[in-house]
């Protein structure tokens, strides 16, 4: 089921429509998102081929003579590789301000894809070390193993944080990570910050090309004390300070659907926050049952005065428990803000929105801090029943009062209600069109596919993937 509009209608100027050049035009980042995490890549390449240089300055050919020296080779590179990529992975996740802002959630996906290979590298560095000296020495690996943990300072804790970062890959796994839950899997990721640091003495102390050469050994100490000081910052001190300045109250709990709440949050100076519809917190409900866990929202509307509001569907054990017992008066502790999922990506007067599920929330924000008239705006609501759709009330209410086209998407996978020529049947200048998607990863790689078959640039959609 779709309703759909007509491009040809006569829709009357509105006075508070604002000449793009001169509105969001603007805002725009001095480097957008690609060429930024463009940079960011070639950085992580520079800083690779660095430590081959280094690597390859400090083993001459003629320490290559046996099978034992090739062994080493491999060990001592993929060890400088994945040591690297471990750092990379915590700096992707420290929060970074700046980075933020302007890249988003694609710091979370490079930390993702990356996983894979640092896991990889690691595993290669142990089993390379393991024959080295299994070779060297004409012994088994398991006496070999046994002999490196009791002579070589640090590699037992090394070893420890080595297998801890295993439990990490394993877990981010997405069958293992949907069972074990956004909770569990959260807290095995924290044990990656000492399982860092526990791998860090072993490089310093054993590693070859920083024994060697003290220049190198406090290069590569300072940019640990960077990346050490940027997570303790932003993930510690600021979300502190802001906490203590903003005194961050629940005022009202709002049922929106069956399964869905609305939750207003104040505070004092809220403004001074900087934060932007689209965005997204880290909120803790310092409750007597909720303290201990945080979970990250996204806003669902724009922030007005003094106040913020997250909206939830009762999908987990923890959304279900926000539902019984979450009142108002309960203190907040605020985490964020975070993302680059906002209008300031718009650069075209034609807009659509396409929301799945709950990834209506960040949409419905950014809608209204749109200006355009009516048909500039489409904004379709994906869902496979009636009872799935949230904030219809809402959404309607705009449509209404001309800010928007509502569009209900009702249908099942298989019969996908947004295909390519349903697209274009609903929206016939989509080609003209920035596009936003939020919602789950199926639901967004659909619309994408169907984008693209539809004639939709890559450049003109922005997409915001719910999940963990």
């Amino acid at each position: 089921m779709v309703q759909g509009w007509s491009a040809g209608v006569d829709v009357p100027y509105d006075p508070d429509w604002v000449v793009p050049r001169r509105d969001w035009r603007h805002s725009l980042p001095l480097l957008p998102r690609r060429p930024l995490s463009a940079v960011l890549l070639g950085v992580l390449a520079a800083g690779v081929a660095g430590l081959l240089a280094l690597w390859w300055r400090q083993t001459p050919t003629d320490r290559l003579q046996s099978e034992a020296d090739y062994l080493v080779m491999l060990a001592q590179i993929t060890g400088l590789v994945g040591a690297y990529l471990l750092l990379v992975e915590i700096a992707l996740m420290a929060r970074v301000p700046w980075l933020e802002h302007r890249l988003g959630s694609w710091l979370a996906s490079a930390h993702r894809s990356l996983g894979g290979y640092l896991v990889l590298l690691l595993c290669a560095h142990a089993g390379f070390v393991i024959a080295a000296y299994s070779v060297s020495v004409h012994a088994p690996p398991s006496t070999v193993l046994v002999s490196i943990l009791r002579t070589y300072p640090g590699v037992l804790a090394a070893t420890i944080g080595f297998l801890v970062m295993l439990l990490a890959g394993f877990t981010s796994a997405r069958s293992i990570r949907r069972r074990l839950g956004y909770e569990g899997w959260h807290a095995i990721h924290l044990l990656m910050y000492p399982a860092a640091a526990a791998a860090f003495w072993h490089q310093i102390s054993l590693g070859a090309q920083f024994t060697r050469n003290p220049w190198a050994a406090d290069i590569w100490v300072g940019l640990h004390a960077i990346v050490a000081a940027a997570i303790v910052c932003n993930r510690v001190v600021i979300p502190l300070l802001n906490n203590r300045h903003h005194r961050f109250r629940v005022t009202r709990v709002e049922e929106v659907a069956p399964d869905a709440m609305s939750v207003y949050i104040t505070g004092r100076r809220v403004a001074d926050l900087g934060a932007e519809a689209g965005q997204y917190f880290r909120w803790r409900f310092m409750s007597r049952t909720l303290w201990y866990q945080a979970h990250p929202f996204s806003l669902s509307a724009a922030p007005h005065a003094d106040t913020l509001r997250l909206t939830f569907k009762c999908v987990g054990g923890y959304t279900r428990r926000l539902k019984r017992r979450l009142r108002p008066g309960v203190r907040v502790f605020l985490d964020g803000p975070y993302g680059a999922f906002t209008g300031v990506l718009r650069r075209q007067h034609g807009v659509v929105m396409i929301g799945g599920g709950i990834g209506v929330t960040p949409l419905r924000a950014i809608v209204e801090t749109m200006h355009g008239r009516r048909h500039d705006i489409v904004f379709i609501q994906r869902a496979s029943t009636v009872g799935d759709l949230i904030l219809t009330r809402e959404l309607e209410a705009l449509n209404a009062a001309g800010r928007i086209i509502y569009i209900p998407a009702i249908g099942s996978r298989r019969n996908d209600p947004l295909s390519a020529d349903r697209l274009l049947d609903l929206i016939p200048d989509l080609e003209d069109r920035e596009v936003f998607i939020c919602g789950s990863v199926g639901m967004a790689s659909a619309a994408v596919r169907n984008l693209r078959r539809a004639g939709v640039r890559r450049g003109r959609i922005h997409t915001e993937i719910f999940d963990f």
